[in-house]
């Protein structure tokens, strides 16, 4: 992502979200595979949930897996909406999908991991768009690049589309892992700093791919104050015809629910704090030690990289590459030691160290 920060316009959730200034919830099954599974899962939720949400159209990766009932099943989110009060959302891939959604009324369209990474799909979805008065989720990309997920959000917003929010769903990894997408949580964080009126949503179920850890995935969204939820949960998910694994029961998901009472109950938090208490000035001060540690932490980087350049100058004098094997395995095995002593983890001193390390073979290969 370049240094610039292009400008977005959009409404607050609390402007068009059911959910007014509380956390926005949105749950549902994967697809809408029959009308009887869609009302009996919207029903369990009624009461419970600000949207409900399904899959008529699914992108799969086998030709040969279910892909989704299609027109049929936005008759069923019609009775969803009619019997159970609940705003219904859905997720669109085509101009002609858009057209039919608004046909049906859908209330919120959200667009997938796979539609993202598209810039000629997500143009072209925004101009069927435009003019229309719908919120739209933009999910991220399937690949951890945070340039291609703003640029889908400013498309849909350079076609007069202000009621907008992200949702972070985790991104694919070439590494196996318990979980099925890499939250690499500091994008969706990066994000969130770049624009701060950008409300930031949390798909646990497709972060997590197995019911077991979408508990702990909605606690880390939470802890990062993410201004709501979207998640799978199915009437019956051991015969869901797609994602059976990470959907929940509605048990299940509605015990989770109870475990996050202060959290969807609360209005969402903001950065003006009005209350002169003891406990926001003892954070102030926390926060001017941080400040401090951050110049001093900045200074000695940039000494130490001034003093890398010096080596790199005499390593040209003397015709030495710039990568030293045995040396940098010295310093690594120096750091991990003293990191533990300080009680830091060795993933952090790892990464750390290994970002120095880049920027100092640069700054060589640059004397050189």
């Amino acid at each position: 992502m370049s240094d610039n920060i292009f400008d977005i316009e959009v409404q607050p959730l609390s402007a068009w979200s059911p959910s007014g200034d509380k956390p926005l919830i949105i749950a549902g099954p994967c697809s809408a595979e029959t009308e009887s599974q869609t009302l009996t899962t919207a029903k369990s939720l009624c009461g419970h949930v600000n949207i409900f949400r399904a899959g008529i159209w699914k992108p799969r990766t086998d030709p040969d897996s279910f892909k989704g009932v299609g027109e049929e099943a936005l008759k069923w989110l019609q009775r969803v909406k009619n019997d159970y009060s609940l705003p219904c959302a859905t997720e669109v891939l085509s101009p002609a999908q858009v057209e039919l959604a608004l046909k049906y009324q859908v209330d919120y369209l959200w667009l997938g991991a796979r539609t993202t990474i598209n810039p000629f799909v997500v143009e072209e979805i925004a101009a069927a768009l435009k003019g229309v008065d719908i919120p739209v989720f933009v999910k991220n990309p399937l690949s951890p690049d945070l340039s291609v997920w703003v640029g889908a959000i400013r498309r849909l917003n350079k076609n007069g589309i202000k009621k907008i929010a992200a949702v972070h769903r985790g991104f694919n990894s070439l590494y196996a892992a318990p979980l099925r997408n890499d939250p690499i949580w500091n994008i969706p964080i990066k994000l969130k700093c770049m624009y701060p009126s950008l409300p930031l949503l949390c798909d646990p179920s497709h972060i997590a791919g197995d019911v077991k850890f979408v508990d702990a995935i909605i606690r880390k969204a939470i802890s990062l104050d993410m201004t709501g939820l979207m998640v799978e949960v199915h009437a019956n998910p051991e015969t869901a015809l797609s994602d059976s694994r990470q959907q929940l029961t509605p048990d299940r998901f509605l015990t989770i629910l109870s475990h996050i009472s202060d959290y969807i109950t609360k209005p969402l938090y903001k950065n003006e704090v009005a209350e002169d208490t003891p406990e926001i000035k003892q954070l102030e001060y926390l926060r001017s030690l941080i400040s401090t540690f951050d110049e001093n932490l900045l200074n000695t980087v940039s000494q130490r990289l001034h003093t890398v350049e010096e080596i790199g100058t005499i390593k040209e004098k003397l015709n030495m590459p710039a990568l030293n094997v045995s040396r940098w395995n010295q310093v690594m095995e120096s750091c991990l030691a003293r990191g533990k002593e300080l009680g830091l983890s060795e993933q952090f001193i790892t990464d750390l160290m290994e970002l120095i390390h880049r920027e100092s073979l640069e700054l060589q290969n640059k004397s050189n």
